[in-house]
């Protein structure tokens, strides 16, 4: 689902008007990525946890022996409620 898809069923079932929705997503992703750059978890009952998991830089070897550095990175991780799991497998 892209995310015209997505905001067009969430203002449907909301009754919200498409700005209005589209407004809240925004609001919603900046909260979780801000809350992901302070190495922070973000939970919404009943949906999900957002972790997140920090990896050091390190150097990698390709198979000529090229050796590169990789920067660290900052990686989050969806993990979906008890509730939504059950909703999903039915």
């Amino acid at each position: 689902m892209d995310s015209k898809t997505f905001i067009s069923r969430l203002s449907k079932a909301t009754g919200l008007d498409h700005h209005k929705v589209s407004e809240l997503t925004a609001a919603l992703t900046t909260v979780i990525a801000e809350t992901g750059a302070e190495l922070d978890s973000a939970a919404i009952p009943g949906f999900g946890t957002f972790r997140t998991e920090k990896t050091d830089e390190y150097i990698e070897t390709s198979d000529t022996g090229r050796r590169t550095l990789v920067p660290p990175a900052i990686n989050l991780h969806f993990v979906a409620s008890v509730v939504l799991r059950k909703k999903l497998i039915r």
